[in-house]
């Protein structure tokens, strides 16, 4: 019988035992568990979210017949949302990935808004930022318009002639007349680069602005052919009083609060995880989780 006294069959023995004893003491909390899971509870928290929700949309508290439904509805998609889930169905789901983490951004951005700054520190990005809540830049000019379509290859030079003309000419009043008819305004007044570039493009108005005042210059070409140009009056970029860009001021504040706060929560969660990724990989990914990697 020296069979049964073989170390290795004592060691199984008191290994099964202790086994079966795991087993039959955790029996119970696995049970509860799996009931737990299957278990959905609708509590009056809930009811108060669905009244609250249909009452933003519709502006008014919904019915009792309409409450049943809304109840109804919530446990129909609770039952089939926990289904899925126990199906693996929402595992490498890109919408459903996206939805969650869009729904902690917005988390975030809740935070984020909770807090208010200071005069103090509205103040001091009012003075770092001093050029974003300036005034634009404003101008005054009379413009002579030459049609590509109509001249052809003559525009520029007949342009240039014309140019040669109001040189030597003493007034300017009949000046558009030496061109061709224009739909829109021939003069342009105390306006800024933004309603210059609406009607004749951003790059027209970047050189008009570049302009001196005084004498008529060009040929510049526009989205509808060419033009030469006499600025009257250039008044440059004024600064503004904090008292009448604060709500600007406060704008930038709450953006620059809620960028700080998604990069500190990023951080964050980057020290929960490990990050590995091939090399191949490092140069797709932002400097926060390279650094998280390369510092395992």
């Amino acid at each position: 019988m020296s069979f049964f006294k073989e170390p290795l069959l004592h060691f199984l023995v008191a290994g099964g035992l202790l086994f079966a004893a795991y087993a039959w003491i955790n029996r119970d909390a696995d049970d509860a568990a799996a009931t737990a899971s299957r278990t959905v509870r609708i509590t009056a928290a809930e009811v108060e979210w669905l009244q609250q929700t249909w009452a933003r949309q519709w502006q008014r508290p919904p019915s009792q017949d309409e409450l049943k439904g809304l109840v109804a509805g919530f446990l129909k998609e609770d039952l089939l949302a926990r289904e899925a889930r126990s199906l693996g169905l929402d595992e490498m789901d890109t919408v459903v990935r996206r939805r969650l983490a869009q729904k902690m951004e917005f988390m975030v951005q809740d935070t984020a808004q909770l807090a208010e700054p200071d005069e103090e520190e509205l103040r001091r990005l009012y003075v770092r930022q001093r050029e974003r809540f300036q005034a634009p830049a404003r101008i005054t000019f009379t413009h002579v318009y030459f049609n590509h379509d109509r001249r052809g290859a003559r525009a520029e030079a007949d342009a240039r002639a014309a140019l040669q003309q109001l040189s030597q000419a003493s007034a300017s009043a009949s000046a558009p007349d030496l061109g061709d008819r224009f739909l829109g305004t021939y003069e342009f007044v105390d306006a800024d680069e933004l309603e210059v570039a609406s009607m004749l493009g951003p790059k027209f108005a970047r050189r008009v602005f570049g302009l001196a005042a005084g004498k008529w210059q060009g040929p510049i070409a526009s989205g509808y052919g060419l033009h030469l140009v006499r600025v009257t009056e250039m008044r440059g970029a004024q600064p503004r009083q904090l008292a009448a860009v604060k709500d600007e001021v406060l704008e930038l504040w709450r953006e620059q609060r809620e960028q700080e706060r998604r990069e500190q929560y990023f951080a964050a969660l980057l020290e929960q995880y490990d990050v590995v990724v091939d090399d191949s990989v490092k140069s797709l990914l932002g400097p926060l989780a390279v650094a998280k990697e390369l510092a395992r």
